[in-house]
């Protein structure tokens, strides 16, 4: 099993977990609102690092498309 499979395993588990912690939120514990809080924060910055690093690896696909894109329009034009 490749690293990334295993890392996108544990990232939905944590989502899940997540869920969990809110359906049985208890606001007179501190313990669960810091671990609550905790791991929203967590998988939120994870969240953003992985949306960062899906455009940048798609990022050269789309640019290609654009100026594929350009030429045919601008060839049509003339």
């Amino acid at each position: 099993m490749s690293i990334n499979r295993i890392v996108n395993i544990v990232y939905k588990s944590l989502w899940l977990i997540l869920f969990i912690l809110i359906l049985t939120f208890d606001r007179s514990s501190n313990n669960s609102i810091y671990s609550t809080l905790g791991l929203l924060v967590i998988l939120t910055i994870v969240a953003v690092v992985r949306a960062i690093n899906s455009r940048n690896d798609w990022r050269p696909i789309a640019e290609k498309h654009y100026l594929e894109n350009m030429t045919d329009e601008t060839s049509k034009d003339n």
